[in-house]
């Protein structure tokens, strides 16, 4: 265990070296604090099912568990993790990739963690001087912290090449989501992210004003990205 500040009690690592069945999970499981919210990253599906109980008995308000590579996290041990959180009344999140974590009214605890931390879906604001990106500044950022780095990427940017920088910044960065293809989004997660930052950037000209928002980045779409799938 890792201490870490006053606000997040420690980091826990647990072996990936694992049986395919646990038979006693519990037993691989960290003695876990009494917290407000719990992440939980690449966990066995054993491990992940014995958690609910244990995140109960200590007290936990809320639940992560992101999906980054199609292999975490996968629909039918997310429908089961569902239906035992809520016995146990504990919020929960699944984002999938991890930067799609947003705010919802079914998870008051996680909306807290999000506004107070930051992280979760891209959001960026800029300021615009004619034709040309003055200032970049990120308000949300992908938890891999990729939107900093790709809003400095964007200062002195044209409007009409946003969407190009934004593809080269992200692709240039160490993001954590898998380039495997996803059966379940029909696209790897490495792209579901490159779209969601996309969004946050053409949303922050839309925000400037419809003159802005107007710019032609369609070459720059086309070239950089195809249509986005999401998952629902």
């Amino acid at each position: 265990m890792v201490q870490v500040d006053d606000r997040m009690y420690g980091v826990f690592h647990i072996s990936n070296n694992l049986p395919q069945f646990v038979e006693d999970p519990r037993s691989y499981l960290p003695p876990v604090p009494e917290c407000d919210l719990c992440i939980v990253l690449e966990m066995h599906p054993d491990l992940l099912l014995e958690l609910p109980e244990v995140l109960s008995q200590k007290k936990v308000k809320a639940l992560i568990a992101p999906a980054d590579a199609p292999d975490w996290v996968k629909p039918g041990l997310r429908t089961q993790l569902k239906e035992l959180l809520e016995d146990f009344h504990i919020e929960y999140a699944f984002p999938k990739p991890y930067c799609s974590l947003d705010v919802k009214e079914s998870h008051p605890f996680i909306n807290q963690f999000i506004s107070h931390f930051r992280i979760g879906r891209p959001r960026i604001e800029v300021d615009v001087k004619g034709d040309t990106i003055h200032t970049a500044r990120c308000i949300r950022s992908a938890p891999c912290g990729s939107t900093w780095y790709i809003c400095e990427q964007l200062k002195n940017v044209p409007i009409t090449c946003v969407v190009e920088t934004i593809a080269a910044a992200h692709h240039s960065y160490p993001c954590n989501a898998s380039m495997v293809k996803d059966s379940e989004i029909k696209d790897t997660l490495l792209h579901e992210a490159g779209y969601l930052v996309r969004e946050a950037g053409l949303k922050a000209l839309e925000r400037e004003g419809p003159t802005v928002s107007g710019a032609d980045n369609t070459g720059c779409v086309e070239k950089c990205y195809p249509a986005p799938i999401s998952c629902t």
